[in-house]
């Protein structure tokens, strides 16, 4: 009950302000839009190229996927630092309910947006077939991307216009999903060590193990650092 009551005022906190309320609602818009260019723009596009943009559907799945977590992870951040200049984080302490009850609930509201916008996003775009496994799978590991995103955003903003600067920086990570097109061996070594890489390769595996085990390895450690960084240097619980 009371994680329902906590729930109900972080949607009055999205709500009240426009630029958390925009991010948070953007991916109901950009994923037919994306659909509508793929549809009406690409044909178009291809009376003049010879190249087919079939064989690069998998990157552009995964890229839209990954736009989800990362505008979520950012509202995340937003209501982080609107908690913490506000107070509610240190009045909290003092309640049954915790800090670490706060941050549980925090990370759960990222985490719910994240999942059913994955479903969302994968039957508008209806590019690439994947297991239902496979895919509640890849919503999984993206609910803890898009919590990593916000624990990243909240630990480096100061106020949100610095943190609207470094949300643009960290959206970088997105572009890792196209390194195996450069076939650069240190960069595809590098990309190892970021989420967004292992969303990708599990897409285009379909199941295969050693992606599916790395993805998760990689995530949790990313979320662990994180959550531990978090907890120790902003929230202190």
């Amino acid at each position: 009950m009371i994680k329902l009551i906590y729930f109900r005022s972080d949607l009055k906190q999205l709500f009240r302000e426009p630029m958390m309320t925009l991010l948070f609602f953007i991916p109901l818009i950009i994923t037919p839009l994306f659909r509508i260019i793929l549809a009406f723009g690409v044909p178009f596009l291809q009376s003049y190229v010879t190249f087919s943009v079939e064989v690069y559907h998998n990157y552009i799945l995964a890229f839209v996927l990954l736009m989800v977590p990362a505008m979520l992870g950012v509202v995340m951040g937003f209501m982080l630092l609107d908690d913490k200049d506000g107070k509610i984080i240190e009045l909290l302490s003092v309640t049954p309910f915790g800090r670490q009850g706060y941050l549980i609930v925090r990370l759960s509201f990222v985490a719910i947006a994240t999942l059913l916008y994955t479903f969302y996003t994968y039957t508008v775009m209806g590019l690439y077939t994947l297991p239902i496994p496979i895919l509640i799978y890849i919503g999984l590991l993206m609910c803890t991307y898009g919590a990593s995103i916000g624990m990243i955003f909240f630990n480096l903003a100061t106020d949100k216009v610095k943190g609207l600067t470094y949300a643009k920086g960290l959206n970088i990570m997105l572009f890792f999903i196209l390194v195996d097109l450069l076939h650069i061996p240190w960069l595809t070594i590098l990309a190892g060590f970021f989420p967004t890489y292992w969303i990708y390769r599990i897409i285009e595996n379909k199941g295969t193990v050693i992606p599916i085990v790395l993805g998760l390895t990689v995530h949790v450690v990313w979320f662990i650092i994180l959550l531990w960084i978090t907890r120790k240097r902003k929230i202190n619980v």
